[in-house]
């Protein structure tokens, strides 16, 4: 049987990281003409080249500003099309998600790069090194995830000992995630007029513009939400402050989302229910764990409680990587920082969801093995 070319092995993710970041640049200019702020086709072949660096990852800065803060909802874009043109691309079963995935990240990193060198101005510059790191991270990942999904190949090829932690994990992760957009949407809601009234102000010459930016910062704020759902909350400014104590509000920038910070004072008491998402959502991830886990093996209490903790620790950490994305520098002055608080959301995200899984899988089992004995 012929062997094939070093080419040949290369060819599809060369292809997918063309597609990728072709399709990333065009929806980025698309919007960009349609706001009507691209000015000449340089300038709109420049900002879309920084918008794309920007959605992965890359630091802007702005005559002097810097701009840090991760679009997650740029990330998420990027991201999907990724996936879906991965799943297009990959054809051959024999092909290694991993190794795919890192040879399409690891092209895709030169590509924006190059991109970071070519588009930076005195003005406008984005980082190359953030923008390489950010681009082989996401591109990468999404990539494996594309290709592992076409071929049915179920968490990478995760080992079957660990796929019950990896159903945990992400069963508490996606629980906590959504219960903070309810509690971001119901917020929004509520104060739906006060937003009416920021769009007025703004008067904006280009509407189209203002809404994207809106929905592109939705995930940003609920990631705030979710920091707050732990316990530290989040800044904006040294003068304004969300957590579970309460709202402290400075001078806030105009922007409807922001609508939605609650009114300043203390929280009364009903905040407790806050306090109950990340444990049970934790709990409900460890006990998916525990289905999964008993479906493979007869586990004893030591492997459920530590498989099930495992999953609440792998889940704990992701948000808190979530969490970091969305802390940073989004302007000049009190906007320098803004965001989570870091170490103290990564110190409570983990042990939370950590016993809160343990909590799930134990009483998983003790249901299971009371239903064994009663038969």
């Amino acid at each position: 049987m012929p062997q094939s070319r070093p080419l040949d092995q290369w060819r599809p993710a060369i292809i997918l990281a063309v597609l990728s970041t072709g399709a990333s640049l065009f929806a980025a200019a698309v919007a960009i003409a349609a706001a009507g702020t691209s000015g000449s086709v340089l300038a709109l072949v420049r900002s879309a080249g920084q918008t794309w660096l920007v959605s992965l990852g890359a630091t802007l800065t702005l005559d002097q500003v810097r701009i840090d803060v991760l679009g997650i909802g740029a990330t998420f874009l990027v991201f999907a099309m990724t996936w879906l043109l991965a799943r297009l691309v990959v054809r051959k079963s024999e092909v290694d998600p991993l190794t795919f995935g890192a040879k399409t990240g690891g092209i895709t990193g030169v590509i924006a790069a190059i991109c970071s060198a070519l588009t930076s101005t005195d003005s406008a510059s984005t980082s190359l090194v953030r923008a390489a790191c950010g681009a082989f991270l996401v591109v990468g990942l999404a990539s494996a995830l594309g290709a592992a999904s076409q071929i049915g190949l179920p968490w990478l090829g995760l080992s079957e000992r660990w796929q019950p932690v990896a159903e945990g994990a992400t069963t508490a992760t996606i629980g906590l995630l959504g219960s903070a957009t309810v509690v971001t949407l119901i917020m929004l809601n509520r104060h739906l007029d006060q937003a009416a009234e920021v769009w007025a102000s703004l008067g904006p010459d280009s509407p189209l513009l203002l809404i994207l930016m809106c929905v592109l910062a939705a995930p940003t704020l609920v990631l705030w939400t979710t920091s707050v759902i732990l316990g530290p909350g989040f800044s904006l400014g040294p003068d304004t402050s969300v957590d579970l104590a309460g709202s402290h509000l400075g001078a806030v920038p105009a922007f409807p989302p922001l609508a939605a910070l609650p009114d300043p004072g203390p929280f009364n008491s009903a905040v407790i229910v806050l306090m109950l998402i990340p444990v049970l959502s934790a709990a409900v991830g460890g006990f998916v764990a525990y289905r999964h886990l008993s479906r493979i093996v007869d586990p004893g209490w030591g492997r459920v409680v530590g498989d099930c903790s495992l999953a609440g620790v792998v889940a704990g950490l992701v948000i808190w990587l979530a969490t970091e994305t969305a802390s940073g520098a989004i302007g000049p002055g009190l906007m320098q920082h803004v965001g989570p608080a870091r170490f103290e959301t990564l110190l409570l995200a983990v042990p939370t969801m950590a016993v809160g899984a343990a909590l799930g899988g134990i009483g998983a089992h003790y249901r299971y093995s009371r239903d064994i004995s009663a038969s």
